[in-house]
């Protein structure tokens, strides 16, 4: 079956906003990343290690990640959504299981991480992301996405194929077709009112924007995956349609997918449903584990 796109890579306009885009916008104006809340204390993220790395590039930009675990242990990679940053992933870090190096990013845009500007494009997101991927003792990394995170997620996996051994996608966001944007979105971008607006809140903003055409771009090279992948959704998200798994089923047809509905539940699944998460993710690596045998 041929999957068919809309010409436009422009979003749809969505005349009202859901009550969970405002209460994102709000919570990221008082300095979360969603709204709720991690269990971390801040001592305990304080005790993870945070380290830089400058890309590699016409422009240089830094990017800063957290860490923990075992340095010859498998990596894997979590990626924040739009807003995010790597203190969102802090209740993982903190408890990493033996073997594993668990590593979570400031993505180019937020967080400690540079350019100050909104970084639009999927593929350079990638390419952030890139450093960081490592293969010991012949063992892949493994990424986490979630929200655009997931998107991110994809288009490494898509660009650097020999070092991404599965990956596990939260709520994403997949299908062209499914992206709208809220009325008020474009008029963000108009200079008098994005100089106003928090740094956070204005990229994510420009990034949401732009992520239809960055889903486009991929959209014709998703049959090129063919690693094991996990996709979890909850079913009453009103932020990313559920229908973004049908879409994935549809157009990964040589990746093994594992999917998991979360019955009630929203789009912040990080944080809500941590022991699923952790329950799927301990599944992926003992699946990709059985293809590098």
């Amino acid at each position: 079956m041929t999957e068919l796109h809309e010409k436009s890579s422009l979003p749809r306009i969505r005349i009202l906003p859901p009550w969970h885009a405002v209460r994102v916008f709000f919570s990221s104006l008082n300095g979360r990343t969603a709204p709720v809340k991690i269990a971390a204390s801040e001592g305990q993220i304080a005790s993870i290690e945070r380290h830089s790395f400058k890309t590699e590039s016409s422009r240089p930009n830094l990017v800063s990640f957290l860490q923990k675990g075992s340095p010859e242990g498998r990596r894997v990679i979590f990626v924040h959504g739009t807003p995010g940053s790597a203190r969102g992933w802090a209740d993982y870090i903190i408890n990493v299981p033996a073997g594993c190096l668990y590593i979570a990013l400031d993505r180019p845009g937020y967080g400690l991480s540079e350019p100050e500007h909104a970084v639009v494009s999927l593929k350079c997101q990638a390419q952030a992301v890139a450093p960081l991927l490592a293969t010991i003792h012949d063992r892949k990394s493994i990424l986490v996405g979630h929200s655009s995170g997931a998107s991110v997620v994809v288009q490494t996996a898509l660009d650097y194929p020999d070092h991404v051994g599965g990956m596990l996608l939260l709520a994403g966001a997949f299908n062209p077709e499914l992206e709208e944007v809220n009325w008020i979105q474009p008029v963000g971008t108009f200079k008098p009112i994005s100089k106003l607006l928090p740094r956070t809140i204005n990229n994510a903003n420009q990034e949401l924007l732009g992520l239809k055409r960055g889903l486009l771009a991929q959209a014709d090279r998703l049959r090129q995956i063919s690693i094991p992948v996990g996709v979890v959704h909850g079913d009453t998200d009103p932020l990313v349609p559920i229908a973004n798994i049908d879409y994935l089923q549809r157009m990964l047809k040589n990746a093994s997918l594992n999917k998991l509905i979360l019955k009630g539940k929203d789009h912040f699944i990080p944080w809500h449903s941590k022991p699923s998460v952790d329950t799927l993710l301990k599944r992926l690596i003992d699946q990709v584990h059985l293809t590098e045998i």
